[in-house]
């Protein structure tokens, strides 16, 4: 078997596209490529993996980290949305709702 020492190696460009790939329906492709970023920053994904490596034990992790970013971000966005109809509902101000909102 070739790859079973790790010779075989992803680099960063494919884990990048293939991530991008994989949650294209989920988030725009500059939010996502803020994510990997972060996660690079954070040092939970590395520059590259072995093939064998991320299929087996990084790659699903890195995804389900990426999807609870992704959700955690979702629900941010709703309460932004639900609380600047209500206050513009009640206020009629744009500004002091655009001011909270960049607090929250």
């Amino acid at each position: 078997m070739l790859d079973y020492y790790g010779s075989i190696v992803k680099n960063e460009t494919d884990i990048d596209s293939e991530l991008i790939q994989r949650f294209k329906d989920h988030c725009q492709e500059s939010f996502m490529k803020k994510i990997i970023s972060e996660l690079r920053r954070e040092n939970i994904l590395h520059k590259e993996y072995s093939f064998s490596g991320w299929l087996t034990f990084h790659g699903k992790t890195i995804c389900d980290i990426i999807e609870n970013k992704i959700l955690v971000q979702k629900d941010k966005n709703n309460i932004k949305l639900k609380f600047t109809y209500c206050f513009n509902q009640l206020f009629n101000d744009i500004d002091v709702c655009k001011m909270i909102c960049d607090k929250i």
